[in-house]
């Protein structure tokens, strides 16, 4: 009696094996795919919910998502997240929608219902940390300068927000130029004919 196996047991072996090998094969293709991708993804910012025109942005409001970059889409890397916060799209965005920069309004240029005054700030009548776009400030003019609060918004002070910083000149005074609403242009227009105290707020 023969000890040779029949000719058809020994094929579907090798077929067998063959397909544990062509299978295995594949998976490492896959898996390999997958570690491409996620190498070449890059986390980019989206809306965590709805944001209104003019409205500026919150932490609350953005997340991220990992996107493989694309030549023909423009988007902001969650790593600028800073850079955004404080800054306001120029129409109505939707939850989820990819942020651009190009949905963005410009730096220093207001929204509707908003300007940019310039006020002239003398040394020691500012914090010493320098100030910086889109920071929270309480403007109070002087001579009697009162905090930012519903009492002394009778009294013309007013909050607003950093839209840009001149350079000093030879006695310490800059220009910080601030964004205001339809509600206090009249306060910040007066101010902008004298003496000022700014202070940071929270944001």
């Amino acid at each position: 009696m023969s000890d040779l196996e029949p000719p058809a047991k020994s094929t579907s072996r090798w077929l067998n094996l063959a397909t544990v090998v062509v299978a295995l094969v594949f998976a490492l293709v896959i898996v390999h795919l997958v570690a491409v991708l996620r190498d070449k993804t890059v986390p980019a910012l989206v809306l965590a919910r709805d944001v209104g025109a003019t409205q500026p942005f919150t932490e609350a409001d953005l997340a991220a998502v990992d996107l493989v970059p694309d030549h023909d889409v423009r988007f902001i890397r969650a790593a600028d997240r800073a850079a955004v916060i404080g800054r306001a799209p120029a129409v109505g965005l939707q939850k989820g929608t990819l942020l651009a920069a190009a949905s963005l309004i410009p730096e220093g240029v207001p929204g509707t219902g908003f300007q940019v005054v310039g006020l002239r700030v003398e040394a020691g009548h500012r914090p010493s940390q320098p100030l910086w776009p889109h920071a929270r400030v309480c403007v109070s003019p002087l001579p009697q300068a009162l905090p930012c609060d519903s009492l002394s918004l009778a009294r013309n002070a007013f909050v607003a927000r950093v839209a840009g910083v001149g350079t000093p000149d030879s006695d310490g005074t800059v220009v910080v130029d601030v964004i205001v609403d339809s509600e206090h242009i009249g306060p910040a227009l007066a101010a902008a004919s004298g003496s000022v105290i700014i202070s940071l707020r929270g944001a």
